[in-house]
């Protein structure tokens, strides 16, 4: 269902409280948001994910600011009503005068009502400073695919007793600094549900299980538009690359075999119009 008012962070916490799941989706332009809003997706966010399916790279850190800013603006546009967040690109939260600063163009330039930052509990300050100078914050902890390679790959967080509680202990202080949701990607169930219960503010999981109060997935994934191999967590709910190529391939062959275009694809003129216009062609022939 549609939805039908915009959607504040107020919504996602009166679900919360109500018991009530809500769905969260990537998009990056306008076309694929106007859809996901027509839906009913409750949130939207425009992560550096983007850095595949759109920009072709193969990780997230060529992703700038310039780009992100401006593929969220197109994403306001296509989904006024949606729950809008963005990514904080690799490095544009350095220090906590950066993040501000860069943070607040997507404020002020996209609308976007909540930014997200993959971070630990070293950059609390810069997340406390982020929310002190009236950004939302949406701290993204677990795996934090910005730091795979420092961290030597994709890896669980949180899948011993130790590290489980260190994430519990971190998300405590990111909510305490004034984060307005939670995101925790890879992480086991079982610290995922303690801290969806213990924390006030919503917790979106992306293969965190199912205890989470919302869920996000890359949508070219759950599409099936990805060549790559999806993460464990990702259902595939279509296969749509292979009707799209498809849909490529009878259009190659239509042109070029004279197919396409048709007749009914003219804008023909009237016949004393193509008389006159012959009889031009004629004397300049």
């Amino acid at each position: 269902m549609a939805l039908e008012k915009k959607i504040k962070i107020s919504d996602l916490q009166k679900l919360k409280a109500a018991g009530q799941k809500f769905a969260m989706l990537t998009a990056y332009d306008a076309t694929m948001a106007a859809i996901q809003e027509a839906a009913g997706v409750e949130v939207i966010l425009v992560g550096d994910s983007l850095a595949g399916p759109v920009l072709g790279l193969p990780d997230t850190i060529g992703v700038s600011m310039d780009i992100s800013v401006a593929l969220t603006v197109a994403v306001r546009r296509g989904a006024p009503l949606a729950y809008l967040v963005a990514d904080m690109p690799f490095l544009s939260y350095y220090t906590a005068e950066m993040a501000i600063a860069n943070a607040g163009r997507y404020m002020v330039e996209a609308g976007v009502d909540c930014v997200k930052v993959e971070t630990n509990r070293k950059q609390l300050e810069i997340i406390r400073s982020m929310v002190q100078a009236g950004i939302p914050v949406m701290p993204h902890l677990g795996l934090t695919p910005q730091r795979a390679i420092q961290l030597g790959g994709y890896k669980v967080a949180g899948k011993t007793a130790a590290d489980a509680i260190e994430v519990i202990q971190t998300a405590e202080m990111m909510v305490q600094a004034g984060s307005s949701a939670l995101l925790l990607e890879a992480v086991p169930p079982e610290p995922a549900e303690i801290i969806t219960r213990r924390s006030p503010v919503p917790v979106i999981g992306c293969g965190a299980g199912k205890f989470c109060d919302g869920y996000v997935v890359v949508t070219h994934d759950m599409l099936g538009l990805t060549p790559r191999k999806t993460p464990k967590f990702v259902r595939k709910y279509a296969d749509l690359r292979t009707p799209m190529q498809q849909a490529f391939e009878t259009y190659v062959r239509e042109c070029k075999t004279g197919l396409y275009p048709a007749p009914e694809h003219d804008y023909p003129m009237g016949e004393e119009e193509k008389a006159v216009l012959a009889e031009w062609a004629k004397k300049k022939s």
